[in-house]
């Protein structure tokens, strides 16, 4: 008897093989067609997003974009229509008032009203950013001063209950209840108290994050509440500046979306640098004991103010907050532009005109040409710092566009670390290694292990 075969999945499969040579032709037209083909990077990421896509989703991307620099070169494709760049003549060209944003930035609103980080051109990121300006004044941070110490003083109240215990605390989780109470603060002259968990059960939660902080914000009627301060803070000099100067003043809805961006940029990323910095300072006991010997003799009496006036004096105490932001940047990855009218030339590659084009920190600030043993921490390299590591050095981006509250984080880093290492010494439990403190990157940076245990140990004088 004849067996005939069942023939039924024939144009299924025809289907498929069709298909699949259909994407193959067509991958190999986009690759010949492709203006950037010239520009060098793995077969996978010139060819699809998802390599891009994988590393941004699992937190390496970053370290990802590192790897891909040193096996193509100083200017690379991580996808199809990205080029990343690793040279010095890129944060000039890149980062100039001559690039737009690519529309990455898009997603940053509250409400539906973009924040300043989000205006994707030039000019209207200027007039928003006019309009911020005298909020950020050197004269309106130093008059803020007071407020950074009075939460300040309530965190080491309690480290000192930590060390009078012999308890650990996790400084991912404390650091970021600090630097929320000072930058709400700062921002609306509302004291919200996240560093006083007796007071707020909700502060007790290890996964507690600035979206939830932000939420909690908004239910108790706190975002903004614009009457009867007590004080001038950030919110109230915007509010001025709208009564002086209404032209250059920003409306309510952009005043309320730059408070969120402040709430998210200034506490988050100050968070993280003094964790990171504490981290590095307890696995050095030698860097440690200087950095106390510094701030022992600024300030011999323990019960003596640690003025923002005198701490900034330090190069010491600077070092270290410098390395601390070069190795951990806050925002360490890829921050996309659009290549301008005319195309740019790095490093003798040409980028034509309308590429997404970006740098990241990461890869800048462990360049060994840059900084000799670049993954060593050393505050002694800033004592004299040469043109190319200033040039290099990006926590807070570069350009017109660099993070307007730079000097507000660097403000907090210094009063933080100063007042923190001026009382106490820092040590790592067993638990916190170099693999649970490695970096993962979901914009800004974070420890692998979301995690950063140490002991606090009041010193005696």
């Amino acid at each position: 008897m004849v067996q005939v075969k069942d023939t039924s999945d024939y144009p299924y499969l025809i289907s498929a093989a069709v298909s699949s040579i259909g994407l193959l032709v067509l991958q190999i037209f986009w690759y010949f067609t492709n203006p950037l083909r010239h520009i060098p990077g793995s077969w996978a990421a010139i060819t699809s997003r998802l390599p891009l896509f994988y590393e941004s989703f699992s937190g390496n991307r970053a370290q990802w974009i590192i790897e891909q620099h040193k096996r193509y070169g100083p200017v690379i494709r991580i996808a199809p229509n990205k080029v990343c760049v690793a040279s010095d003549e890129g944060v000039k060209s890149i980062y100039s008032n001559k690039t737009m944003k690519s529309t990455a930035y898009d997603g940053f609103r509250y409400h539906d009203v973009k924040m300043c980080i989000a205006l994707r051109d030039v000019k209207s990121a200027h007039t928003r950013r006019k309009g911020l300006l005298p909020a950020f004044s050197h004269q309106n941070l130093v008059e803020m001063e007071p407020v950074i110490r009075f939460h300040l003083e309530r965190f080491l109240g309690w480290l000192e209950k930590f060390s009078d215990s012999g308890e650990y605390i996790d400084c991912f989780k404390w650091f970021r209840y600090l630097t929320f109470d000072v930058v709400a603060d700062l921002a609306f002259g509302q004291q919200i108290g996240w560093a006083i968990p007796v007071h707020n059960p909700a502060a007790e939660d290890n996964q507690s994050t600035n979206s939830n902080m932000l939420s909690e914000l908004e239910t108790v009627g706190l975002v903004p509440k614009r009457n009867d301060r007590p004080r001038v803070d950030i919110l109230a000099r915007l509010e001025e500046v709208a009564v002086k100067n209404p032209k250059e003043a920003l409306s309510p809805e952009e005043i309320i979306a730059e408070m969120m961006e402040v709430l998210n940029a200034g506490s988050d990323t100050t968070a993280n640098t003094a964790m990171f910095a504490s981290y590095e300072l307890a696995t050095r006991p030698d860097v440690q004991k200087k950095l106390h010997s510094e701030l022992a003799e600024a300030f011999p009496d323990p019960s003596e103010p640690l003025t923002f006036a005198k701490l900034s004096q330090l190069p010491y105490l600077d070092g270290v907050c410098r390395e601390a932001l070069r190795i951990h940047a806050p925002i360490p990855s890829y921050l996309e532009r659009l290549a301008p009218e005319g195309g740019l030339t790095i490093a003798n590659t040409f980028i034509p005109e309308g590429t997404i084009v970006g740098m990241q920190a990461y890869t800048n600030h462990r360049d060994p040409n840059v900084y000799p043993d670049p993954l060593g921490f050393s505050p002694e390299r800033w004592f004299d710092p040469t043109p190319e590591m200033k040039l290099n050095f990006l926590p807070f981006s570069a350009g017109p566009r660099s993070c307007i509250g730079m000097n507000l984080g660097n403000m907090q880093l210094r009063i933080h670390l100063g007042h923190i290492f001026r009382a106490y010494e820092v040590v790592c439990p067993p638990q916190t290694t170099p693999d649970s403190m490695a970096h993962v990157e979901f914009f800004t940076i974070r420890p692998k292990s979301g995690a950063c245990d140490l002991y606090f140990r009041k010193r005696k004088e």
